[in-house]
């Protein structure tokens, strides 16, 4: 038996990269969750830029990895459905409604990058600071054309390269990029209603919402582990943060022999939900706790997804003997 053939048979277990890589999420997520506990507003006053370059191209442009996982999830399931009925009308019924569904999350992704960068070229033009956007929902600040016109192109593009590339795949690739579509959707349900709910539950102001923060007045500061109720404030824990780690996710599309990309898109899932987490943090939209517990709780919900694929973010390379 070679050894790749090893590797499909053997069992599946957690390597200790990925036991690193959990153990390092907790130990440094509840050491950030520690120091925000006495420190959040002395974070957020030393920190807080509304002018941030950096922080301004993540409240932008890294809100869209819910969207992006279920884009990828839609037009796989999409393809694969066109691929594998052979009556017409329900293949036609299911590809239709399956790219109808991905074209749904282009138009919501591309609504809030939208949404943010009009909101910052106002501000930049009346003077204020380029970071004061909607943190809490797209608004409608852009010609609506531009986005739906956005949004054909780019569904053009991607159904003709998923419709190309899931025709390549054997049967058995096919078979694993079904389960890992189902719980990619699953994963990014789970996370946003969790972020959602907490949202309301905890009911927490913003640090932008405080306008004396830097001089030190916080009259509606709460810690993190106070509930508030629904009082319209959302900031615990962060929304962008969430979307920032769902990333993550994406490295679970490759194919399992493709190390190389395996490796690439989870360097860039971790670096994103890092980044994204320090720029909410920067831009005044939310407290150094609100990113913590957004990054443990996503993270944690990318891992067991994994665990339920039995598939690593990287994989291990069978070895060669020759």
């Amino acid at each position: 038996m070679s050894s790749a053939d090893k590797l499909k048979t053997s069992p599946f277990h957690t390597t200790k990269t990925e036991y690193k890589f959990v153990y390092t999420l907790v130990l440094v997520g509840l050491a950030s969750l520690a120091l925000a506990t006495f420190f959040d507003p002395l974070v957020s006053q030393t920190v807080m830029n509304q002018n941030s370059i950096f922080g301004n191209i993540f409240q932008n442009y890294a809100d869209q990895g819910a969207n992006i996982v279920l884009i990828v999830a839609f037009e796989v399931l999409a393809w694969l459905a066109w691929q594998q009925m052979s009556d017409t009308f329900p293949r036609y019924l299911s590809t239709g409604a399956l790219l109808s569904m991905a074209f749904n999350q282009i138009l919501a992704a591309l609504q809030d990058m939208l949404s943010y960068t009009f909101s910052m070229i106002h501000n930049l033009q009346h003077g204020i600071p380029m970071g004061v956007a909607n943190n809490t929902a797209a608004v409608q600040n852009y010609p609506e054309p531009l986005r739906w016109g956005l949004a054909v192109v780019m569904l053009v593009i991607l159904s003709f390269v998923f419709q190309r590339w899931i025709s390549h795949r054997s049967f058995q690739k096919k078979n694993y990029l079904t389960l890992a579509a189902l719980v990619g959707i699953a994963t990014v349900f789970v996370a946003t209603s969790t972020v959602g709910e907490m949202k309301l539950l905890w009911g927490r102001y913003r640090p932008y919402e405080m306008t004396d923060i830097l001089h030190g007045s916080l009259g509606h500061f709460t810690p993190w582990y106070h509930l508030n109720g629904n009082t319209h404030h959302n900031s615990f824990p962060s929304g962008h943060t969430m979307s920032g780690w769902l990333f993550l996710y994406l490295t679970f599309f490759v194919p399992r022999s493709n190390y190389p990309w395996q490796k690439r898109l989870t360097i860039f899932g971790v670096t994103m939900g890092l980044l994204t987490a320090i720029s909410r943090v920067r831009i005044g939209a939310h407290w150094l706790s609100d990113v913590t517990v957004s990054s443990l709780l996503v993270g944690l919900m990318v891992f067991i997804a994994s665990r339920i694929l039995q598939a690593h973010f990287v994989e291990n390379q069978p070895i060669n003997n020759h």
